[in-house]
């Protein structure tokens, strides 16, 4: 549809006769800024097309990018449409511009009719325009498929890349969790005589640590070091928080004494990253000494390192503490932010203290902070934990009152909450709710319906549910399978229960700890001692170990004093 004139923004009503360059200078700013609101851009366009002669495609184009400065793809899409409705000249920058939002909305297949359309014209479609492409396919999960488009478009000699390009696409992949892939290309480049540089490593190493492969990012920086590329303090960084992540701290004094050789001091991001392992440690001691540190060296905490501090007092369950260490930042000037109120109310539900998180939250607005889905689903699941499942109903309908907008994890953690009330009936009404609303519920939906359904004494209703799963074009995880055995093993079925953990292993779904110790309990609540032998030997070949809840149950069965053969050989064997 035609875009038409709206109420016009005050530079435009002050300067009704403006010339070519008074709005090439505008345009040329908003481009890098964006328009203020999106009526003033729909405002330009409709101007632009009232002069006489008509801006260049370089200003449109230059429109156009003020829209995906706005992140308002669909707007520059339609604005984009009325150009050529309208036969205003068009070029690569501007059907670039265009693939690059069709791929920001997730539609790459109407990014590759343009590119075909390019070819039509005679147009030549250069790097940027392949770059957005293949980039677009990473966003739609088709890693594998732009790996190799890419790769086909070197080899071709189509493209050729430098190491912007390579950094763009790789960058990408590890955005999207495709950190294997990304390594591929990495070592690609490499081949192709493209040497990476420092943001390159970066970014690798950055995604290697988030998947706790801490070894091969160690690797990639002496590596780095090999090859003539200076790390910078972003690279120590990353390390250092990777290392904190698996808790090798000789490593990470290590690192820190490096930085100090090769002069570079630690910033308030280092001392923030290790705060927040300390924390993690329940080091609190620990992390409060970092911060006078880094006060000393004069570099000043700042939201985040606060924040550190503060969840590592919550996880510790001390959350007066942590409430104090707020009055500590506001005192210093420091203004709180979301994540500080998210960290106070979660420790506050999680200690039962509902009614401490609800002020907070009422204080947020306040502050000037709007809650986040995450602090509403945080005060739903404290109302549900202690058992207040009307004051949660209240709370989700104020909450849709308010105009927050329904996601799946609200719903998942509504569906949680009744189930673990008792609500089964209400639960499952509200599920159909759901679905009528156009929500589409996901693998970890089901799995929360299985085992609520389980525990509520539906088993046979969950069973149907898993066996419908293939069905709605889900393929059970971990977590499914799981609830799944746990029903099984709960009411007695073992056979039954050990059928679906071989289907499991069959079906390429690795079991991990928590499967192992469910069907271990199974075993020792209807002592069948013997398979639960053969259990704990493959879950220890595995790596795993008995969790707490297994071990109780265990020793509740030796102070009961059975005197059964198979029991005592267990023992033994569990508890040398």
């Amino acid at each position: 549809m035609m875009i038409r004139l709206r109420s016009f923004s005050t530079f435009l009503r002050s300067n009704s006769d403006q010339t070519h360059p008074q709005f090439e200078h505008l345009l040329l700013q908003k481009s890098r800024l964006g328009f203020d609101k999106l009526d003033d851009a729909h405002l330009m366009f409709d101007k632009m097309l009232q002069l006489q002669p008509l801006p260049s495609v370089t200003e449109f184009s230059q429109l156009l990018t003020s829209l995906v400065t706005m992140k308002q793809y669909s707007a520059a899409l339609s604005v984009f449409r009325d150009m050529r409705v309208l036969s205003i000249p068009v070029d690569i920058i501007t059907f670039s511009i265009a693939i690059n939002c069709c791929c920001r909305l997730n539609r790459v297949d109407y990014a590759f009719s343009l590119l075909g359309e390019i070819m039509k014209r005679g147009f030549l479609p250069n790097v940027v325009t392949y770059t957005t492409l293949v980039r677009g396919l990473i966003i739609q999960d088709n890693a594998v498929e732009a790996e190799s488009l890419f790769k086909k478009l070197v080899r071709l000699n189509v493209i050729q890349p430098n190491v912007v390009t390579f950094n763009t696409i790789i960058d990408g992949l590890c955005k999207k969790g495709y950190t294997c892939v990304a390594v591929a290309l990495f070592k690609y480049m490499q081949r192709k005589g493209c040497k990476p540089d420092t943001v390159t490593y970066n970014i690798v190493i950055h995604s290697l640590c988030k998947d706790r492969l801490v070894d091969y990012a160690l690797g990639l920086f002496d590596e780095m070091s090999e090859s003539g590329v200076a790390p910078d303090i972003r690279t120590y960084n990353l390390l250092i928080q990777g290392l904190c992540n698996i808790n090798q701290w000789e490593d990470v004094r290590r690192f820190l004494r490096e930085m100090e050789i090769r002069n570079f001091c630690p910033n308030v991001h280092t001392f923030s990253i290790l705060v927040d392992a300390y924390g993690k440690e329940g080091k609190i001691k620990d992390a409060e000494d970092v911060i006078e540190l880094m006060i000393q060296r004069g570099q000043y905490p700042n939201v985040v390192t606060y924040n550190s501090l503060m969840d590592g007092y919550c996880l510790r369950g001390e959350v007066d503490e942590a409430f104090s260490v707020l009055a500590t930042m506001t005192g210093k000037g420091i203004l709180p932010d979301i994540i500080s109120y998210n960290i106070l109310i979660n420790g506050f539900c999680k200690k039962l203290k509902v009614d401490r998180a609800v002020d907070l939250f009422q204080q947020m607005p306040l502050q000037g902070l709007a809650p986040t889905i995450e602090t509403y689903c945080t005060i739903l699941q404290g109302f549900f934990h202690t058992g207040r499942h009307i004051e949660a109903h209240k709370f989700y309908k104020a909450m849709l009152n308010k105009g927050i907008e329904l996601d799946i994890f609200t719903c998942n953690t509504m569906l949680d909450g009744l189930f673990k009330n008792r609500r089964a009936t209400e639960a499952l009404s509200f599920f159909h709710l759901m679905q009528c609303n156009g929500l589409s519920p996901h693998i970890h939906t089901y799995s929360i319906l299985i085992d609520g359904l389980c525990k509520n004494g539906n088993l046979e209703k969950a069973r149907t549910l898993f066996q419908s799963l293939p069905c709605k074009g889900l393929r059970p995880d971990v977590k499914a399978y799981t609830m799944m055995i746990r029903g099984l093993c709960q009411n007695g079925l073992l056979f039954e229960a050990n059928e679906l953990f071989q289907e499991m292993k069959a079906n390429d779904c690795l079991p991990d700890s928590g499967v192992y110790n469910t069907l271990i309990r199974g075993c020792l609540y209807h002592k069948n001692y013997n398979e639960a032998v053969v259990l704990i030997d493959e879950m220890r070949g595995r790596g795993f170990s008995a969790d707490v809840s297994t071990t109780s149950l265990l020793l509740g069965l030796l102070e009961s004093k059975e005197q059964d053969h198979d029991l005592l050989a267990l023992c033994k064997r569990f508890l040398p």
